[in-house]
């Protein structure tokens, strides 16, 4: 946005002063030409072809070199009466030319703004690619360190168990078992986690209508979020899509603003340069130091235990595969707006 609204300002500049110079230009032009015509002017061309007539009858010697000098005197008068007739249609000659010329430029130079904002978009969606893919393989290789003692862990706890049941300590022995049972649960929580992140694969896209997919994602998690309701706006738009993949999207989204506190979800479509899907709630907030880097992998509010961080990362990583975006449109502490980007490729 901010190189948006830079480009946009260099454009406003370049437009200022063009305007300028083009009245300046105009007056000067305008000044030029008065100059010209003045009726002084005119007069003492008049009196100097007078004058040469004179001249020619007492000096017969130099009659020729009068005579021409009438005559090129003569017709800097005809040229100036042409002008003077002409002088409104040159002005605006003169200044369509000039303005043919300034808007081409200025045409040439937004291109360029253009295409250099285009550029920096792509880069940043490839950094950021690049970022998240190399969190995934760090998320894979944990997942595969964690699920081969998280196995041997719970085969052990639960022949250990069977075996010490029938003594008189079994009683202490279960609720241990269950306590070690709870945090290797939430081990396996973790792990599924990381593997979700680390396996998301690529998007199938199809022709999608993008109203149905809301209006069923509304019915189907109808009574997901327990004191949350959702709410479909009724437009409609074909996207590119795989359905699946942004009804994860959507889930992740309600899941945060069902911990934020939302008592609603409104979903509205919107068709322009590329189709949007805006999800707002009215729940908390996110807090303002984590808004810049709320799609960094691991980055959460909750609690130790109670989420990874990924739902975001997950979600733009797959926004970004649809040649789109999942971006923050804002957030104080009476909602927040995510707006889902898709991308315009042919399916």
């Amino acid at each position: 946005m901010t190189r948006a609204r830079s480009a946009l300002l260099l454009l406003v500049t370049v437009a200022a002063m063009t305007a300028m110079f083009w009245v300046v230009l105009h007056q000067i032009s305008s000044v030029w030409l008065d100059v010209a015509l003045r009726p002084e002017v005119r007069d003492a061309l008049t009196q100097s072809m007078e004058d040469q007539k004179k001249l020619r009858r007492l000096d017969p010697q130099r009659a020729d070199d009068y005579r021409r000098r009438f005559e090129a005197t003569q017709t800097l008068l005809n040229r100036i009466e042409v002008i003077r007739m002409n002088r409104e249609a040159m002005l605006q000659r003169f200044e369509l030319a000039l303005l043919a010329v300034f808007a081409i430029t200025g045409s040439l130079a937004g291109a360029i703004l253009w295409v250099r904002y285009r550029r920096a978009q792509e880069r940043s969606r490839l950094e950021y690619l690049d970022r998240v893919s190399a969190l995934q393989e760090s998320a894979r290789r944990h997942a595969h360190e964690i699920k081969g003692p998280l196995t041997a862990a719970r085969l052990e706890l639960d022949r250990f168990t069977d075996l010490a049941r029938g003594g008189a300590a079994g009683e202490e022995l279960t609720r241990a078992q269950e306590s070690v049972s709870e945090e290797l649960e939430r081990l396996a929580r973790f792990t599924r986690e990381f593997s979700s992140f680390a396996g998301l694969a690529r998007p199938v896209l199809r022709r999608e209508s993008l109203g149905q997919l809301v209006e069923e994602f509304c019915s189907t998690f109808a009574g997901a979020w327990q004191g949350m309701e959702l709410y479909d706006g009724g437009s409609d738009a074909v996207v590119c899509a795989d359905r699946d993949m942004v009804r994860q999207v959507l889930v992740n989204l309600c899941s945060n603003s069902a911990k934020a506190g939302a008592h609603r979800v409104a979903f509205s479509i919107m068709r322009g340069a590329r189709v949007t899907l805006d999800a707002r709630d009215d729940g908390g907030g996110i807090p303002r130091s984590l808004r810049a880097r709320v799609f960094d992998p691991y980055v959460t509010t909750r609690k130790i235990g109670e989420g990874m961080g990924l739902g975001l990362s997950i979600s733009r990583k797959v926004m970004l595969d649809h040649g789109g975006d999942l971006v923050l449109v804002a957030s104080t502490d009476k909602g927040t707006t995510f707006r889902l980007v898709f991308g315009d490729q042919p399916c």
